[in-house]
């Protein structure tokens, strides 16, 4: 009997050095679940931002509003640039046509003076 005694003296102190080790194993395990429950949360409250419930997307005015403010800025910048590109071009025709008009002086000039 004392073998029994023994063997489950044995047991009995293993159970209860396990004890605190399950213990901790289900107190690590519930704050887990409760910071997966709280990511899902998060994440089916933003997703309810971007999704309707029919699974199509929610138009986001603010977004919406900032595409259509770069659009226009956009669009403004190419004005400003194709209004720079326009007087650009007049100021290089007018200065071909003075170009052209020296060079036909110089022309005459060289002329005259070789003669």
């Amino acid at each position: 009997m004392s073998e029994n005694n023994k063997g489950s003296e044995i047991v009995q102190k293993i159970v209860f050095a396990i004890i605190p080790i399950l213990f901790t194993c289900v107190v690590y395990l519930m704050n887990a679940l409760s910071t997966l429950q709280t990511n899902v949360n998060t994440l089916q409250s933003k997703v309810q931002i971007v999704v309707s419930a029919d699974n199509k997307q929610v138009t986001n005015l603010d977004a919406a509003l900032a595409r259509e403010k770069l659009r226009q800025d956009l669009l403004d910048s190419v004005q400003e640039i194709n209004a720079r590109a326009s007087t650009n071009r007049a100021r290089i025709d007018v200065l071909e046509k003075r170009t052209d008009h020296i060079d036909k002086v110089l022309d005459k000039v060289i002329v005259h003076t070789a003669k």
